[in-house]
């Protein structure tokens, strides 16, 4: 399973934009100690231990997700920073089972998009969330990783003319696509933003790991390792040409209240 090999990978990627883009989904939620927080493909538990930080230790979080190893690491993050209250399961959200109106809040930051039925993965969350409370999701936007993306998918195409570029993110990369999922999973005052920001790359190599620690992971694994190591050296001497020291985040916020 493609997300159990990359755990590490996504756990040391995690650093630079997945834990940014939790931290501002959880932060846009404005929880209250005591609350109890969902976690929905929590990962190695960025956004979950952000919530853990906002519910303090009165509160109760739950991270959720489909990899045993990114659940191993998420409990490791959680007995390092003493979040005690933080508890982590292995669980689909193709098959959310975590009980009914049990929660003040629910989230999802970079997962939606590899659910079977989008919607249905949404009003789940909405299901186990009280009436009145309010279920995030994030997920990468139009623009991401810009240009580096680009100029991998160009690379990866010569060496692979056939491979199958449609990454899961396409699915849930425009914002009103967002909002009229949030909208049909039943959540009411629905609220979407999109915004742009930029992610510094400190060395070339910065970039190989957030390839290989994303989604993107599964476009080189389909290549032949010499292919893989290629395209590699071509981003790589294309960062130092461009003298490229950053690249572009989209992002999309959304948040809905569930109807009292």
């Amino acid at each position: 399973m493609t997300y159990n090999t990359a755990a590490v990978d996504y756990d040391t990627t995690s650093v630079d934009f997945w834990s940014y883009a939790a931290t501002e989904t959880v932060q846009r939620l404005g929880l209250s100690a005591g609350q109890s927080v969902l976690d929905v493909a929590c990962g190695p538990g960025p956004a979950a231990l952000a919530a853990a930080q906002q519910v303090g230790a009165q509160g109760t979080v739950l991270g959720v997700d489909i990899a045993e190893e990114m659940i191993a690491l998420a409990r490791g993050h959680a007995a390092e920073t003493g979040a005690s209250q933080a508890e982590f399961v292995v669980g689909s959200m193709d098959a959310l089972d975590v009980g009914a109106d049990r929660f003040d809040a629910a989230t999802c930051v970079f997962g939606i998009f590899f659910a079977s039925d989008v919607r249905a993965s949404i009003a789940a969350m909405r299901d186990a969330v009280r009436p009145g409370g309010q279920v995030a999701v994030t997920s990468l936007g139009p623009k991401f990783f810009s240009p580096l993306y680009g100029q991998f998918i160009e690379a990866a195409l010569a060496e692979h003319p056939g491979l199958d570029v449609d990454v899961p993110w396409h699915r849930t990369e425009d914002a009103e696509v967002m909002r009229a999922h949030l909208e049909a999973a039943g959540l009411e005052q629905v609220e979407v933003v999109h915004e742009v920001s930029a992610l510094p790359l400190q060395t070339p190599q910065d970039w190989w790991r957030i390839a290989t620690g994303t989604g993107i992971r599964r476009l080189i694994m389909e290549l032949e390792p010499s292919a893989a190591e290629r395209v590699q050296e071509q981003n790589m001497a294309w960062i130092r040409e461009q003298n490229i020291d950053h690249v572009e985040l989209g992002v999309i916020y959304c948040r809905g209240i569930v109807a009292g």
